[in-house]
């Protein structure tokens, strides 16, 4: 299974997601336009079927409710997956948290972050939810969330947590919760007759009419009104379940697979999905609007199911994980005296084999080996950074999501120094200005000294320090710091962030020019931190301008790869490889740009034209990146720096090349 393929699927079910709506939509105004009309007989009022100022009126008014609810909705998840965490009763878990489940819960999460070349995303508990669920959320991997319940993160064991989790991860890279979040707007618009009917019904409990009260009709035209409302809701609730049964089902096989191959362990997801099975609650949400966004859990979290599931069954599920398995049955389990963690640290009474013990995990920062693993094999060797078969990467691009492993070693191989500044919002900062110092002794000084100016000479003193140990770094480290630092950052207050922005460009461009690496590391930075602040204004972010198409896009991309550590000769020679390489572009006329002829600005609208690409349209980029990089045959650390930070600035993440191949592929 290819992730580019996955994504160029979920976006052509998108079109099928307007089908779905235009007849859902077509059939809640005929049912409508029906109940109106007996409801007017019922209340004594004579008429034709077909009134055409009847139907106008009541299909003008569905319309009205359906469009402007999906509006709404749609507006309100602009701002990411934070917007249905929060709506779902979801708490976000700090990066510094002490409790010993949410610390293992974010270990889990930014060891599969960095595994899958994905941004860490935000974590979220929902305290008040006792059934073994899970969602991802989020228009992209930049603004995604992760959440699970609290009988997830009491009930499960490491390794199972890590199948639900590995799981969602599949859902951010597939092109799956982009779709859901699409989904969800347009569920609640369909959705919302039956929210205004329940809120007339109920608004009747407080209304006091006397007999001979004139306004009585009318009050028995607002009950019957919310009743035709209500009802009419009901038929719409069972359109939203036909739509979200027939986009999500299919889908959570998949993930379930991928989840299986990132993990290499079958026996976590599936002693997840067996414990659901066996645990009272089951997967059931209580929050009321869980109807809307079933669909994007790990299990079937809806009370009402309208006699669809938008999850295939729990046996089917295992039975395709371990096909082999004869017996596929739950033990019955029970909670006596559950008591729900309202204050996010109270937790669920333990229970024998479906609440194990807490698994004795590392020290924080520890440097745990791996079985047959030596001192000297644990740390990256000058070796290692130094080379890496080009045929495979290319090959391989979006073949699989990652291996945890990799996600694994490489946090364990960080400074614990490091990974505590990650989590810290003031340390963080330095971390990330500390990677962007030059490697001029005399250019560094010069920023140094203005960072002292700005922010006093303890600050700078520690960017200094921390700068010569980034030297060192392989880019897979670098860049998972960065991921870690990500969701630090945006616990930055908007005044925090621009000033942290601005400081970024202005170390950046002390030497009148901007390396690609520096380029690169301020491009991902706001592009994962800038949508989180709203609308932070920066006076320095200009308009993107347009170079030409996907065309002019890609001979911008290539050459600049093909122009890293080479002069001009072997620049041209590196992008006529790729171009040869790569024939997927058969109407595209390539143009190699001299290093001189590029331009930041030049960079940055091609990395936008990019980002709104096609998934197959990225992937062909990317391979052709990669093949102008490694003409000679291998990616050096700066090329795969800059390889991955483009993946990433464009929207497709590629995990980390190095450990895929020391630790080999399935």
């Amino acid at each position: 299974m290819n992730f580019f393929d996955a994504q160029d699927q979920a976006r052509r079910r998108t079109k099928w997601l307007v089908v779905y709506f235009i007849g859902a939509i077509i059939s809640i105004v005929l049912v409508g336009y029906l109940g109106v009309f007996w409801g007017l007989r019922l209340a004594g009022h004579r008429s034709e079927l077909w009134e055409p100022g009847l139907f106008g009126l009541v299909s003008g008014v569905t319309l009205l409710l359906i469009l402007g609810g999906t509006a709404y909705k749609s507006a309100q998840l602009r701002q990411g997956g934070r917007a249905v965490a929060e709506s779902l009763g979801g708490r976000p878990v700090l990066p510094d948290t002490g409790d010993f489940r949410e610390r293992q819960l974010l270990n889990v999460v930014e060891e599969m972050a960095i595994a899958s070349g994905t941004p860490v995303p935000l974590v979220y508990v929902m305290d008040e939810e006792t059934g073994i669920n899970a969602f991802a959320a989020g228009t992209d991997p930049s603004n995604a969330v992760i959440g699970v319940t609290r009988g997830c993160l009491e009930l499960l064991s490491r390794s199972e947590l890590q199948g639900v989790v590995a799981h969602e991860f599949s859902h951010i890279r597939n092109g799956d919760m982009r779709l859901n979040m699409r989904l969800i707007g347009f569920i609640y618009g369909i959705l919302i007759l039956m929210i205004v009917g329940r809120i007339l019904l109920e608004s009747m409990r407080y209304t006091r009419v006397g007999k001979k009260d004139s306004g009585a009709s009318a009050m028995l035209v607002i009950l019957l009104i919310g009743l035709v409302f209500f009802l009419v809701g009901a038929v719409g609730g069972f359109f939203a379940r036909l739509i979200q049964a027939a986009v999500s089902r299919q889908r959570e096989f998949l993930a379930d697979a991928s989840a299986v191959q990132f993990t290499r362990d079958t026996g976590g997801l599936t002693g997840a999905l067996r414990k659901i099975g066996g645990w009272q609650v089951r997967s059931r949400m209580r929050n009321p609007q869980c109807s809307a966004v079933s669909h994007i859990f790990f299990a079937e979290g809806s009370l009402f199911r309208w006699g669809l599931a938008t999850h295939p069954p729990l046996r089917e599920r295992i039975h395709a994980l371990q096909p082999n398995s004869s017996d596929i049955s739950f033990d019955s389990v029970s909670l006596p005296d559950v008591e729900l963690a309202g204050q996010g640290t109270g937790s669920l009474a333990a229970v024998s084999q479906f609440a194990p013990a807490p698994e004795s995990e590392p020290r924080e920062g520890s440097n745990e080996q791996w079985p047959g693993q030596t001192e000297e094999s644990h740390r990256m060797t000058e070796e290692r950074q130094q080379s890496l078969n080009a045929a495979e990467v290319v090959s391989n691009l979006g073949e699989d999501l990652g291996q945890l492993e990799a996600g694994l070693r490489i946090r364990d191989g960080i400074d614990p120094l490091w990974l505590n500044a990650a989590r810290d919002s003031r340390e963080a900062q330095v971390l990330v200005l500390s990677m962007l110092l030059s490697g001029d002794s005399n250019l560094r000084e010069e920023q140094i000294s203005g960072l002292r100016k700005g922010m006093g000479s303890e600050y700078s003193e520690r960017v200094s320090e921390w700068q010569q140990g980034m030297e060192s770094l392989h880019s897979a480290e670098k860049i998972a710091l960065v991921d870690l630092c990500i969701p630090t950052l945006r616990r930055l207050s908007r005044a925090e962030y621009d000033r942290l922005a601005s400081t970024l460009d202005w170390v950046a461009g002390v030497d009148g020019k901007i390396d690609l690496f520096e380029f690169m590391l301020n491009h991902v930075l706001t592009r994962h931190l800038h949508g989180h602040f709203g609308q932070v204004s920066r006076a320095d972010v200009a308009p993107v301008e347009r170079v030409g198409g996907l065309f002019s896009a890609g001979n911008v991309l290539v050459s600049v790869m093909a122009s890293l550590e080479r002069d001009e000769v072997d620049a041209r020679r590196a992008f006529n490889s790729a171009v040869i390489g790569c024939d997927s572009y058969e109407s595209w006329k390539p143009s190699f740009l001299p290093e001189g002829e590029l331009e930041p600005r030049m960079l940055t609208a091609a990395l936008a034209e990019f980002e709104e690409a096609p998934p197959m349209a990225k992937k062909t980029m990317l391979q052709m990146c990669c093949l102008a990089a490694a003409e000679d045959g291998i990616l050096t650390n700066a090329e795969t720096e800059l390889l991955r930070a483009i993946a990433d600035a464009i929207g497709a993440g590629i995990p980390p090349f190095v450990w895929n191949t020391q630790l080999g592929k399935s």
